[in-house]
C-alpha cells in the first residue's frame, strides 16, 4: 500500500512539474492557421566551461544571429513544446513578461523540442496563434546536449550579463517568480 502511494505521489509531482521532452515522431498535432516570422531552426553551437553555449539562427532577412549577441543582457531561455501542457500554462506569463521587461536589457528566447518533418510548420502557426513575439528557435539534439542534456520540459535557463548560466528552473512557474528571479540578475 505504502508503495502504490510512493509511485501515485510521484506520477502527480510529474505532472505538476513538466513533461518528458520526447514526443513521438508519428504524433501529430493540429496546425493552427497563421505563420510566425520570428521562428527558425539552429544552425550551430558551440558548449564552453562556465558560460552558456554559444549558438545561431538565421532571421526573418536571412542574417545570422548568434546568442553571443545577447551580451550584457539578462537572458530567459525556455525549452518547450506546442504539445506539452505545463509549457503552455507558463507561455502567456512568459509573454507578458518579455514585454514589462523589454526596456530593462532582457532578452527572451524559446526553444522548442517539437520534432517530425512538420515541427517549424507546427512551432510557426502555435506561436502565430499564441502572439509570441520573442525569438523562438527549433531544437536539436546539439543544443539539449550543450544544456545538460535538457529531458524535461518546460526547463528554463536564466543567463546573467556575463554570459553565464545563473539559474536553472526545471517545470512550470509563473510570472512573479520568474520576474523575481531575473530582478535578482538584474541588481
Amino acid at each position: 500500500m505504502i508503495q502504490k502511494s510512493i509511485i501515485i505521489s510521484f506520477l502527480a509531482l510529474l505532472l505538476v512539474t513538466g513533461c518528458s521532452n520526447k514526443k513521438e515522431e508519428g504524433t501529430k498535432n493540429n496546425p493552427i492557421s497563421g505563420k510566425a516570422s520570428n521562428v527558425s531552426e539552429i544552425m550551430s553551437v558551440s558548449k564552453r566551461d562556465n558560460m552558456a553555449p554559444n549558438f545561431s539562427w538565421k532571421d526573418q532577412s536571412g542574417k545570422t544571429i548568434d546568442f553571443d549577441s545577447f551580451r550584457g543582457k539578462v537572458t530567459l531561455i525556455n525549452f518547450w513544446a506546442t504539445w506539452c501542457g505545463p509549457c503552455k500554462r507558463e507561455i502567456p506569463d512568459l509573454i507578458a513578461l518579455s514585454k514589462e521587461m523589454a526596456d530593462k536589457n532582457v532578452k527572451f528566447l524559446g526553444i522548442s523540442t517539437d520534432r517530425g518533418s512538420n515541427a517549424i510548420e507546427e512551432v510557426r502557426s502555435f506561436v502565430a496563434d499564441k502572439g509570441i513575439s520573442f525569438q523562438i528557435v527549433i531544437s536539436n539534439e546539439d543544443i539539449e546536449e550543450a544544456y545538460g542534456n535538457v529531458r524535461v520540459i518546460p526547463t528554463t535557463f536564466l543567463i546573467d550579463a556575463n554570459g553565464k548560466i545563473a539559474q536553472t528552473i526545471v517545470g512550470v512557474r509563473s510570472k512573479e517568480q520568474f520576474a523575481e528571479a531575473i530582478n535578482a540578475l538584474l541588481k
